[in-house]
């Protein structure tokens, strides 16, 4: 029997260029659940395969091994942190203390909506301490986008608005007072309105703690 011309063979089903990408989120979101309810160590891969209704060998060809897929998870979170913040601070007819303002808001406000990240970033810091990234608040990332904050704050101690400090000190201190309020959060199970801590930790950050005069009281006087 001859065989088909090759010509008239029925095309194949076209591929479809999104359906690589779509697979990799599915597969990210389910990671992202099950390591934050269950912790790395206790997550099998098989039940992330089973939530999709795919092979375990599917996932692994998206990520060949657990630890890069829990990786992802965490880098997918931070990259979404950060764009949800850089796009706040991105607008130049807002004043610079408001940008401020905003980003710190944006920050909380993406914890409380995705709590599972922070559950994540949790786990990196214990299971990969040599691995993970800052988070958005660290002069330690180097990056454009940090360089970027550094000047604003330059700017605003140039022109007299903020006292003169070292900026790492000031994106440190930020960074760790978010970073302790989500964590708190979390391991409290607290009730948390993120624009009211938002607005707690910018007043304290703000205005100190001590009134004008109290601040202007010679450091080594006695006490009374």
């Amino acid at each position: 029997m001859r065989s088909a011309d090759p010509s008239q063979r029925r095309p194949g089903r076209p591929k479809d260029p999104g359906l690589e990408a779509r697979r990799r989120t599915e597969i990210l979101d389910a990671a992202a659940e099950f390591f934050a309810r269950r912790g790395f160590s206790a997550t099998d891969v098989q039940v992330i395969a089973d939530q999709l209704g795919v092979g375990k060998g599917t996932v692994y060809r998206y990520f060949p091994t657990k630890e890069q897929l829990f990786l992802a998870t965490v880098e997918r979170g931070l990259d979404e942190l950060t764009a949800e913040i850089d796009a706040v601070m991105a607008d130049p007819a807002v004043d610079p203390v408001d940008l401020i303002r905003g980003a710190i808001r944006a920050y909380l406000g993406f914890f409380h909506r995705r709590p599972e990240m922070a559950e994540l970033f949790i786990q990196e810091r214990a299971a990969f301490p040599h691995h993970h990234r800052p988070l958005y608040f660290s002069e330690k990332n180097g990056d454009e986008k940090c360089r970027q904050r550094e000047e604003l704050l330059s700017r605003l101690i140039e022109a007299g608005r903020v006292r003169p400090m070292p900026l790492e000190r000031f994106f440190d201190v930020v960074g760790d007072l978010l970073y302790g309020t989500i964590l708190t959060n979390l391991l409290t199970g607290r009730p948390a309105d993120p624009d009211a801590q938002a607005d707690a930790v910018l007043d304290v950050v703000f205005h100190g703690i001590l009134t004008d005069a109290e601040r202007k009281q010679p450091k080594g006087r006695k006490k009374r």
